[in-house]
């Protein structure tokens, strides 16, 4: 077999994703020819294989290839659930090819669990990617198992309508597995529609064409068909022949040493995906401790950190806090002082307002003029013509000119004399 000489090629070398394609083409070989231990096998090393690098595509073919294996050794429930496996990859990975198989499959599990609706539900959904996008006799394949639900569910004619959609492109694509089941279970339809020379040809042509590849799936199926027609024609001899004939090939396809096989080869994958899952706990524990104890020793430093960070801020708040109070009562204390001068500057002014006031009505008694007065107030707190200029805004010979006006009309000759004139008025 070319499988094993590419498998073992690939023993030698680290191609272990073409070494877990070789344990998938060869668990499909040994199918094929109803070896079910050694295609259960070889799937098995191939899903181990294809989960070890992450192959989804190889995973998918190995869970449906074992789905298959119970499905043959008619152990229903188990091959539902590796088919649904196979699905639920297949979906996402977005690959309508393998969602197309896998859907068939699960129709397949379903048809014979007599639950139809669920069957057609899934044969429908089959059909419809196929016919989307049609490859070699795929489409055809979803009409054979239409033509198969149809029939149990005893719509003959139905049946041989899909059987006969099939047949072209079987034959075109010689597909002599197919093709062999489609004559038979189409002799089987005329049976039941009592047609029985057609019913018989075709179980016939079916049984022969599945003894020339050596299936005994088909081959038991055709002596089933035998078995059915020779009790409808009332042939019981050639009907018990047939059904010995059915009971060898049947019990070589199933029998109790082979399922125990299976299934302890089985329970021994089982068990060691779920020693593989306890460690994988153990690990992912330690680890998850471990960033535990790290997250904690983080959590505590950057507490640390942020107490240091508000007591320190705390501490530069009070400063703060402080450094403005003394700013404030300084403040206060300039303020006071300020008010203060302002009250002692209108007191002054208060007091300086009564002595013009004294002065002016002195002055006035002398018929002197308002800036005469103005100069002469000026001689009265000591300002000299200089000073007295600039109070005024005028030249110092101005000045001079009141100054001697006064004189004249005080009949004094100096300064000091003109103040004595006006304090004793």
């Amino acid at each position: 077999m070319y499988h094993k000489r590419a498998l073992s090629y690939f023993n030698k070398t680290d191609e272990s994703v073409y070494k877990a394609k070789c344990f998938n083409s060869l668990g499909v070989t040994y199918r094929k020819l109803n070896l079910e231990k050694e295609a259960f096998e070889n799937y098995l090393q191939g899903l181990k294989l294809s989960k070890q690098f992450n192959n989804a595509r190889g995973v998918s073919i190995a869970l449906n290839g074992i789905g298959n294996v119970f499905l043959n050794t008619e152990q229903y429930d188990k091959a539902l659930h590796f088919f649904k496996r196979a699905l639920k990859i297949e979906i996402e990975e977005q690959n309508s090819r393998g969602q197309e198989y896998g859907f068939a499959n699960i129709g397949e599990v379903y048809l014979i669990k007599q639950k139809y609706d669920s069957a057609y539900y899934y044969f429908d959904k089959s059909l419809q990617i196929s016919l989307k996008k049609p490859r070699k006799e795929s489409v055809a394949i979803k009409y054979t198992l239409l033509g198969k639900l149809y029939q149990k569910k005893g719509e003959y004619q139905k049946s041989i309508d899909e059987y006969k959609k099939a047949l072209p492109n079987l034959k075109k694509y010689k597909n002599t597995r197919y093709l062999s089941k489609t004559f038979i279970n189409i002799g089987y339809d005329k049976l039941y529609l009592n047609q029985y020379d057609k019913a018989y040809s075709h179980i016939i042509n079916g049984l022969a064409l599945a003894k020339k590849i050596n299936s005994k799936e088909n081959t038991t199926l055709g002596y089933e068909a035998l078995v059915a027609y020779y009790s409808k024609t009332n042939n019981f001899e050639k009907a018990l022949k047939a059904h010995k004939q059915a009971k060898i090939f049947h019990d070589s396809i199933v029998n109790l040493a082979s399922q125990k096989s299976i299934i302890s080869t089985q329970i021994a994958y089982e068990t060691e995906e779920k020693d593989k899952e306890i460690n994988k706990l153990a690990i992912d524990k330690k680890v998850s401790e471990k960033k535990a104890k790290e997250n904690f020793k983080r959590f505590i430093i950057t507490a640390v950190i942020s107490l240091v960070s508000i007591a320190f801020l705390l501490f530069t708040l009070y400063l703060y806090r402080k450094n403005s109070d003394l700013e404030l009562q300084q403040k206060n204390a300039e303020l006071q002082n300020y008010i203060l001068k302002i009250s002692e500057l209108k007191d002054q002014a208060k007091n300086n307002s009564t002595t013009d006031k004294d002065i002016f009505i002195n002055f006035k008694d002398f018929n002197l003029s308002k800036r005469e007065i103005e100069v002469l107030t000026h001689i009265s707190n000591g300002l000299n013509n200089e000073e007295i200029s600039g109070k005024m805004f005028v030249s110092k010979n101005t000045i001079k000119t009141h100054i001697t006006h006064i004189y004249s009309k005080l009949d004094v000759k100096s300064r000091v004399q003109a103040i004595q004139k006006t304090n004793k008025k």
